[in-house]
């Protein structure tokens, strides 16, 4: 079964968005969704697998670690 964490992140000027999503995707984080807050913020939603050799504690703050349904 798959684990996973997530994070979010604020962004607050879009126009400069992408270098930090870039960012993020270069870290690992997968970006999966991303809602608005007005015409110049979001939220960006990202995760991450995690691995069975990870403690517990490695997670970041502002993640949650949550199993999903085995993958296929």
């Amino acid at each position: 079964m798959t684990k996973w964490r997530y994070r979010s992140l604020v962004l607050r000027d879009l126009s400069i968005a992408e270098p930090k999503l870039t960012a993020e995707g270069e870290k690992g984080w997968e970006l999966v969704s991303v809602c608005l807050i007005d015409s110049k913020t979001a939220r960006a939603f990202f995760k991450m697998a995690v691995s069975d050799q990870e403690p517990a504690d490695a997670v970041e703050s502002g993640t949650a670690v949550v199993a999903a349904a085995p993958s296929a």
